[in-house]
């Protein structure tokens, strides 16, 4: 196309310089004339431009198809063929993942689910217990036994251990657990002695009393009374009659009184001490009461400092009383034969 407007251009000059060149020749034939002569304009003498050289074409070249039957439509030129572009080569990718891994199955746990539980050091109650776990406590399963009823878990005192099945709950994979290969012997049980008969003892006799009257203990009672402070009790066989006759004495800083039960109209089986002369006792004071042998002859009101006594050997346990405040104690009981 640029050859081709170059050609254009170059006859379209060459027409204008022989249209000045035909003017020119026309003024010189006809003579000088008056008008004032005009100085000629420079010829300008074209340059031959290139000759543009054709382009051939190559002719296309028809193609015949298999089973198809040429037709008469006139061939087309093809259009040049343009160079393929070159495919874009792309990096190769950086964040590159790693292949996954399979995800391991949990390990298979028991967790304990009553409140104490032995373990043991075999797969069985004849096994010896080596600790126990609480409720709640969660271990590792190692192993089994061939029955599946027990299992061996980890660890007590960095050693396995034995559970049964019925006292935990299971979690995880228990499919591939195998039966343990370090079960231990089963414990021969020792017999169990059999107990002895103890003997039963036999019922002793109690002992014979160390005196003939004893003393009811506990039966009395004791009042508090400010103004006079004084003792009264009985004398009673053992089948509770009352018994007169029987002399008791009192002991205050030292032998005090005797009289006998049921004497100087005190009633039957009756006796009575005022030992302070209608006074209240001094605090502190310790009173005995108890049974003496009776004299001969007693003399009215008993035997007292002024008479002398006879023997005071006790023939009972003695009614001990220590006063506090003044007191009047009620029912100090003898019973003899």
């Amino acid at each position: 196309m640029r050859r081709a407007w170059l050609v254009l251009a170059v006859v379209a000059l060459m027409g204008l310089a022989t249209g000045v060149a035909c003017s020119i020749g026309q003024q010189v034939a006809r003579g000088p004339t008056r008008t004032p002569t005009r100085t000629p304009k420079p010829t300008f003498t074209p340059t031959p431009l290139e000759t543009a050289t054709p382009v051939t074409l190559p002719t296309a070249t028809p193609v015949t198809k298999v089973g198809l039957q040429p037709t008469n439509t006139p061939a087309v030129a093809p259009t040049a063929a343009l160079p393929p572009s070159p495919s874009p080569t792309l990096p190769p990718p950086t964040n590159t993942l790693p292949p996954p891994t399979a995800t391991p199955l949990p390990k298979p746990m028991v967790v304990i689910n009553s409140d104490r539980v032995n373990l043991r050091a075999g797969p069985g109650t004849v096994y010896a217990v080596v600790g126990q776990a609480t409720r709640g406590t969660r271990l590792e399963v190692q192993g089994r036994n061939p029955d599946g009823d027990w299992w061996q878990v980890c660890c007590i005192n960095n050693q396995p251990a034995w559970i049964t099945d019925s006292l935990v709950a299971r979690e995880g994979d228990f499919g591939g657990v195998q039966v343990a290969a370090n079960i231990p012997p089963t414990p021969t049980r020792r017999p169990t002695p059999r107990p002895t008969a103890t003997p039963i003892p036999q019922p002793t006799a109690p002992p014979a009393p160390q005196y003939p009257f004893q003393l009811l203990r506990g039966v009395e009672k004791c009042s508090p009374n400010q103004g006079i402070t004084y003792f009264d009790g009985f004398v009673r066989y053992k089948s509770n009659a009352l018994r007169n006759g029987v002399c008791v004495h009192i002991a205050v800083y030292g032998p005090r009184n005797t009289k006998c039960s049921g004497c100087d109209g005190v009633g039957n089986g009756n006796w009575s001490f005022a030992p302070f002369g209608g006074q209240p006792a001094p605090r502190g004071t310790t009173v005995e009461i108890f049974v003496v042998s009776c004299p001969a002859n007693l003399p009215a009101g008993g035997q007292t400092e002024g008479t002398g006594f006879g023997d005071l050997t006790p023939r009972s346990d003695k009614w001990v009383y220590t006063v506090g405040d003044s007191v009047e104690c009620h029912g100090v009981t003898f019973v003899g034969d």
